[in-house]
Order: structure tokens, then sequence, then C-alpha cells
């Protein structure tokens, strides 16, 4: 990879990025499927050099001529391409690796819904009185688009209850790979489950915090068990839809991680997704319930031999938890880690860029907007506004945070993992639940064994970061 990040820092290729950058998705897309959205075909002279610089770059980092073909026969890959090459021609190659615009983004789309889980991060119920009107939602959508985002995740509160949330899904995935978390209670109507794969949704992930009534109810209430398995059934049912559980795991379900893997394996769905706890909006009074050091290293490497099952159970394996990268990577003695926040079996075959794109990607790879427009580096620091859409462009909002730089600079946080900083690097939205954005990722055994001391969750002061 060093000789890779020495000829994609030179000041000519980064030239030859800047020029394809500015011609936009359509000249990406002829160039690399054949599809004619211009006037006049792409010349020779053009093609070749895109294509022998990304054919060289991604067999480098373990990349197939199959599974660079199928890569870049999904239209949201190639505009994830365009994004990359817009960094690296304006950046160049960095450890870690920040992109111009966010890849992701994940949308709180309503405050409104219909269960009031305990550890929800949105305190989601009623609506808020400003949320974005339908005619911002379209010019929000359009500025990503715009920006190269390639994947857009609505959750909430429950987005399928807003009154005009199909129309802004079936629009939204026209451009990008849009996915929808949900509880799941809804999706009992399965005519919800139709509309939803009609509109273009890709993936649709559940909440399930446990393998019984008992468990999951006393989260999410009375009666929300039945229903959200129901909507399982429904969602696997429907050929077009990916389907995921995602699951909290606290001191108080971890007991049932293995029988939700289990259920899952038995429910027919896609993927298990491993969410950390981070004691926020209704979770922040219940630090006490998060796990200790021992309990989540024992937890991700339960969920690793479950990925290394993958083929029998058919499940993939997520979590966002930046530690389960070093898990990885130690595990298949630094062969494999995660790439950003997210584990996927793709990420796990590219072992070339660990360096660049391992560990927590909030503020760097993927961006929350709040159901009024304001944006904050992950949903999980719901307070942390770094600016309104309503008052300027989401990608300047972005580009101009020096809070997400700050984030990003590994070398200069008030813990500096010795051995995983690009790996891992802790996640910053529970380092600011324990009081500090820039501080260790509380509950690592790491951070324990070098301190030797256990972080202890304190109320902190209710005012946004500044950006």
């Amino acid at each position: 990879m060093a000789r890779l990040e020495k000829i994609l820092n030179k000041k000519i290729v980064r030239n030859l990025f800047n020029y394809y950058s500015t011609r936009g998705r359509d000249f990406i897309d002829e160039i690399f499927t054949g599809e004619k959205k211009r006037k006049g075909p792409v010349p020779f002279f053009q093609r070749l050099p895109i294509k022998l610089t990304l054919n060289y770059a991604m067999k480098k980092i373990g990349l197939t001529d199959d599974m660079m073909e199928s890569f870049f026969s999904q239209h949201h890959n190639r505009q994830t391409v365009l994004n990359v090459l817009t960094t690296i021609g304006k950046y160049g190659l960095k450890q870690p690796f920040r992109f111009d615009a966010p890849l992701v983004v994940v949308w709180n789309y309503t405050n409104l819904c219909n269960l009031r889980c305990r550890y929800c991060y949105q305190s989601a119920g009623k609506s808020l009185e400003d949320e974005l009107s339908f005619e911002e939602k379209i010019e929000l959508i359009n500025q990503m688009v715009e920006a190269n985002v390639a994947f857009l995740a609505f959750s909430g509160g429950e987005p399928i209850m807003e009154k005009r949330f199909f129309d802004v899904l079936k629009y939204a995935s026209q451009f990008m790979h849009t996915s929808i978390a949900t509880n799941g209670t809804l999706l009992a109507d399965k005519r919800l489950v139709d509309r939803i794969a009609e509109c273009g949704a890709r993936n649709v992930f559940v909440s399930l915090d446990g393998a019984s009534a008992e468990t999951h109810d006393f989260i999410r209430g009375e009666g929300s068990f039945q229903k959200t398995i129901a909507g399982i059934k429904n969602l696997v049912a429907n050929e077009k839809l990916h389907v995921g559980i995602n699951m909290v795991v606290t001191r108080r379900n971890l007991h049932e991680v293995p029988l939700v893997l289990e259920l899952a394996r038995d429910l027919g769905v896609n993927s298990f997704s491993h969410y950390n706890f981070i004691p926020t909006g209704r979770g922040k009074e219940d630090y006490e319930d998060d796990l200790t050091a021992e309990e989540r290293e024992e937890l991700l490497n339960l969920l690793f031999n479950w990925h290394m099952r993958r083929e029998e159970t058919g499940l993939n394996i997520i979590s966002t938890s930046p530690i389960y990268a070093r898990i990885i990577y130690d595990r298949t003695g630094g062969e494999s880690s995660g790439l950003f926040h997210y584990t996927t079996d793709k990420a796990m075959a590219i072992k070339g860029i660990i360096s660049y794109a391992g560990g927590c990607g909030a503020g760097r790879v993927y961006a929350a907007v709040q159901p009024n427009g304001k944006v904050t580096p992950c949903v999980f620091m719901p307070d942390v506004i770094i600016g309104d859409v309503r008052e300027e462009r989401f990608v300047e909002i972005w580009r101009n945070s020096e809070l997400c730089k700050k984030m990003v600079d590994r070398d200069h946080y008030n813990f500096v993992c010795p051995d995983y900083k690009y790996v891992c690097g802790g996640c910053r939205a529970r380092a600011y639940a324990y009081g500090d954005i820039l501080g260790a990722d509380p509950k690592c055994v790491i951070y324990e064994k070098i301190t030797g001391k256990e972080m202890v969750g304190e109320e902190r002061e209710k005012e946004a970061v500044p950006a």
C-alpha cells in the first residue's frame, strides 16, 4: 500500500482524478457500464487512464476481476468511486481517509414514532414542530446526490409513519442506495412491506432486542415483540428486500444474543447487526446497563465466530463497534479488518486499506441529519450540531466542520491507542456520552489495561459541542 499511496498522491494522478470527478456521474457511468447519457461517446483516450488506474488500485487492495465487475455494476458503487476520486484529487490519500462529502447519510427523517423505546437515542415520540417540509426534503436529497452521497439510510422515529415518506423514498431511490431502520411493528401489515419494495428501498433493518417477548418488550413496549416478528416474516417473504435484525446489546439482554442469532437464522434474514449501547437520549439514564470491557470482548468474539459460519447460517454479521475491527484484525493475523464503522463480508476481503478505512466513520465517512435539518457527525450525537441545511448547503456544512476534522485526527485524541488507532480508534459517540468526544472508547480492555482504570459514566453538561 505504501507504493499505491505514493502513486495516488502524485500531482499528475490527483490532477487526473480532479478531471474525471468534475465530469460527473454520467461520465463515470458510461466509462464503466457503456450506458450513454451524454452527447457523443467518451473518447478512448479519456477512458483508458482512469480504468487502468482504478484496476491497479483495486487489485492492490485485494479485489478480483469478478468482484470489480460486480462492484461497478451498481450505481451507488460508481457514486462511491466518484466520491473517492474527488477526495483524492483534492486532498490526496491520507490516514485515516475522510471523504470530501459523506459517503453515507443516516437521516432521522421524523421524530414521530409509535413506540417509546427505553434506549432511544432520539427520544422519539411526537413530531417536532419544525421538521423539514416535503419540498425541503427533496431539495436536501438533490444536494446529497450532487455531493456524491451513495448510501442514504432513513431512520427516526418511525419513518414510515410520516405522511409523505413513500414519495421521498421513491425519489431518493432513483439516485442512491436506500435503506430503512424501523421497529417493525407496523410491517405486520404486508401492504406496507410491498410499498417499501415498490419505492426502491434495498435494505430494511428491524430492531429486535431479545429472543423473547419478556426481554424485547421491556425495552420496546408491551406487545411489540409479536408484531415485530410478524413484520420480519413479511419482509423476508418479499424477494426484492434484504432484511437485517438490529440489536442494541446491554447487560440486560447480553445472555440472549446467541438466541437472537439463532432466531435470525431461522427467520431467514440476511444480516445481524450489533449496535453499541450509547447512553444518550433516553438511554443516558442507564449507564449501568453498559457492558463491561470483558463482556464486550466476549460478545465481539462471539460475533466473529458466527461470521466464520456465514456460509452455514446465511447471516452477514455487522457491528457498529469499532472495537470489532480490532477483534477481526487480531484473529486474522492482521489480514482483515472492518471498513469504517461497519463490517461486511466484502469488507473482510479488502485487506489493503485497513489503515485508511478502519475505525469509527463519524464525521469522516458518514453524517446524520435531524428531522429539522440540523446536521450532526453521528445519529448518536443528536445535540452535537455542526450545521443547518436551512442555512447552508449540506456539503459545505460537512467540508467546513472543524469538529469533524478534529474527530478524524487520531494522533491528537486525548487517549491514543498505541497499536490500533487506525484499525479501531474508538467510538466517538460513546466517548462523547462519557464526557470527552476526543477521549477513549469507554469499556475497552486496551484502555483499561494501559491506564489501570475503568471509565465511569458521568452526567455531562447539556450543551452542544461547538462546530
